[in-house]
């Protein structure tokens, strides 16, 4: 039988850490298939060298017959189990002992809870779904403090008592996750606004934010930290929070272990609160 001097067209697909002009970087298969889930920009039009190194993050894309109320249905779904759990007893008891105060809360770094980008993106739905489980039960837990510290000052103007601000940004944000986020009351914002939101008043969520970010957002000194390790992060900058800071390592999440992978609640030493 003749032998064909064609080579054969072997489909192994390589993971690749693609990172957009930003910073934001997120894995994929390698490929073709994995050129065509990002758009380049204009000037990558005129410069394909460019193109190829430089690339931005598109919106994920949610299943054609997704809905908002099924989406919340299955948001629900995940809230409970995570709720239920002793990793969540954890944060609760952390951010509890807490004394220091916050005004708001920001979240970077999320992911898409509703889509996968075609062409070989990681599906990461369930593990973003329970990251926004644990970001919502953290809003309710520090809501209640946030009210009681006010409500002495509004009852003597009798004014309504404003809502605790959220605010989350992530590139892969597609319409549905941002009607998700805004049944939930939490604002999304596009790049750098949510970074700009970031102060010595803030409880700092981030379960996905890269070091570059991490760099920045902490250079704010974030009254709270639920998110890291930052123990793993190779920078100056990262370290000098961490021994600043003292920190509660949360127990083992048994339903996905690795949504929250030795996440950590960061909060001020003693005399610094």
């Amino acid at each position: 039988m003749p032998h064909s001097n064609r080579k054969r067209n072997l489909n192994h697909h390589k993971r690749l850490e693609v990172t957009d002009s930003s910073g934001w970087t997120h894995v994929t298969a390698g490929g073709k298939s994995a050129r065509r889930a990002l758009r380049p920009t204009q000037q990558h039009h005129d410069n394909p060298e460019q193109g190829e190194q430089s690339q931005i993050l598109v919106p994920a894309e949610a299943p054609a017959q997704l809905n908002l109320e099924d989406l919340q249905t299955q948001f629900w779904g995940y809230r409970q189990r995570w709720e239920g759990s002793e990793s969540w007893r954890v944060v609760e008891r952390a951010l509890s002992s807490a004394t220091v105060k916050v005004d708001r809360i920001v979240c970077i770094g999320l992911g898409s809870p509703s889509g996968f980008l075609k062409g070989g993106w990681v599906d990461r739905r369930s593990v973003s779904m329970y990251q926004l489980a644990g970001l919502v039960s953290v809003v309710d837990l520090m809501s209640e403090s946030f009210v009681l510290d006010l409500l002495p000052f509004y009852r003597r103007v009798k004014k309504s008592i404003p809502n605790l601000e959220v605010f989350a940004q992530d590139p892969v944000f597609n319409t549905h996750d941002r009607f998700l986020l805004a049944s939930l009351n939490i604002t999304v914002l596009d790049h750098p606004h949510g970074f700009e939101k970031v102060s010595p008043s803030t409880l700092l969520y981030c379960p996905g934010a890269e070091r570059t970010h991490l760099e920045q957002l902490l250079s704010h000194a974030p009254a709270l930290v639920f998110g890291g390790p930052l123990e793993d992060i190779e920078s100056d900058a990262v370290r000098q929070f961490v021994e600043s800071r003292l920190s509660v390592r949360i127990s083992r999440f048994e339903d996905m272990e690795h949504a929250f992978w030795n996440m950590r609640v960061y909060s001020p030493e003693e005399g610094e609160q």
